[in-house]
């Protein structure tokens, strides 16, 4: 897997807006309609109907007929969820104990679609309440960064596929840190105030959106920006090179 440069995070946030229209729903859920002081500890039913209803704005493969019965499968992992609020991908130790947890979390949301076990729209789910921690993934992610899209239970998110997001994200920053001569911190306040302050997780999401699953449009994409002039040739050569 090629090293992720920090200002590739840039032009695929800018790439992620201008190639997926439902962009907005996003921002608007996490930003506007969740009620943070709910989460993780207070959650009510009203606060899981407005995740339900978020969900689906992105993909129709969620079903869920009663959100009472999310409401109390949340209340298993509740202890696990708590627990996990305040770490953060970039620098939080994935040890064996962290792992196990994520992967029971996943394994239990995943299944709560009366469609079954739904594996991309539970990694949606579970970065809204952790997006410092959880980078979301879907089929085509899947197939590109592990090889197969078989492989989408919570062990292998939680002991494959997050610990090269984070290797990666780790990479991305420490080439900040080295070109612009900063501290660890300053770089992630760098690399997040560049991208609209999303989290890292959520800008490492958006990178293997346009790359993984927006594919030929992205590559188009950069052909565009780049008869501009709008992004500099080592940059295109770059994440050509990743396409």
């Amino acid at each position: 897997m090629k090293k992720l440069h920090y200002k590739d995070l840039f032009v695929t946030h800018r790439a992620f807006w201008a190639l997926e229209r439902r962009a907005k729903h996003y921002d608007t859920y996490m930003k506007e309609v969740k009620d943070w002081k709910k989460w993780p500890e207070s959650v009510d039913v009203f606060e899981i109907e407005k995740l339900l209803r978020f969900v689906p704005k992105w993909e129709m493969h969620l079903r869920v007929k009663d959100p009472s019965k999310v409401y109390t499968i949340y209340q298993d992992i509740r202890p696990i969820v708590t627990k996990t609020k305040n770490l953060k991908l970039e620098s939080t130790n994935l040890d064996a104990e962290l792992k196990d947890d994520i992967s029971k979390i996943f394994d239990t949301i995943a299944p709560c679609s009366e469609k079954g076990y739904e594996s991309s729209d539970c990694s949606k789910i579970l970065h809204t309440i952790l997006p410092h921690l959880i980078v979301m993934w879907d089929l085509k992610i899947r197939e590109g960064v592990l090889g197969t899209e078989t492989k989408k239970v919570g062990s292998q998110y939680a002991s494959e596929f997050l610990p090269l997001m984070q290797t990666e994200l780790r990479e991305a920053l420490t080439i900040c840190m080295e070109n612009r001569k900063l501290t660890f911190q300053d770089a992630v306040v760098y690399v997040r105030n560049s991208c609209g302050y999303e989290t890292l997780p959520k800008l490492v999401d958006e990178y293997n959106y346009v790359i993984h699953t927006k594919h030929e449009e992205f590559a188009s994409y950069l052909k565009e920006i780049k008869k501009q002039n709008k992004i500099e040739d080592e940059e295109y050569q770059r994440l050509t090179l990743k396409l």
